[in-house]
């Protein structure tokens, strides 16, 4: 019992650490193979989603309908999603994201959970996410369904 609570208190600190601070820049490759950071896209004045998933993880298939109604409601108003793939197979990777109908920008470096993102933002279960201001600051991790909602409707009133 012990053990467990140190390891979910863990969990939580970490998730929180970043709640306040700056996005930590990473890159990687786009479907093309062509590299990016992910500072193209954030700090640069919208509220950028950060969505860790992968195209074997069921829950991110159940959670993506919500993700992909929030882009196209929020979109226009100044809401951007970078995916962050935990896949480590290119051609399911691809398919999912046709399949799914997400039409942001999608980064993998195919490292399953020894991904870059992983590393860089103590990715322990997907899906999960960032939530960031057009400044770059962290302001939420983990919104789903309505919680996902819920801010952005807050968020752009």
């Amino acid at each position: 019992m012990k053990k467990l609570l140190t390891l979910l208190l863990t969990l939580l600190v970490a998730s929180n650490a970043l709640f306040g601070q700056k996005f930590l820049d990473l890159e990687e490759p786009d479907q093309n193979g062509k590299m990016h950071k992910l500072s193209e896209y954030v700090g640069k004045g919208n509220w950028v989603l950060v969505d860790f998933w992968a195209s074997w993880c069921n829950p991110c298939k159940a959670e993506m309908p919500n993700v992909v109604a929030a882009y196209k409601k929020y979109h226009a108003k100044g809401f951007e999603i970078v995916g962050l793939s935990f896949d480590r197979d290119k051609e399911a990777w691809v398919k999912a994201i046709k399949d799914w109908d997400m039409p942001w920008i999608h980064l993998s470096d195919l490292k399953y959970w020894q991904s870059i993102a992983a590393q860089t933002y103590t990715v322990t279960g997907i899906p999960d996410n960032l939530l960031i201001s057009p400044d770059g600051t962290i302001v939420a991790r983990g919104l789903r369904g309505r919680a996902l909602e819920a801010k952005l409707a807050e968020i752009f009133k």
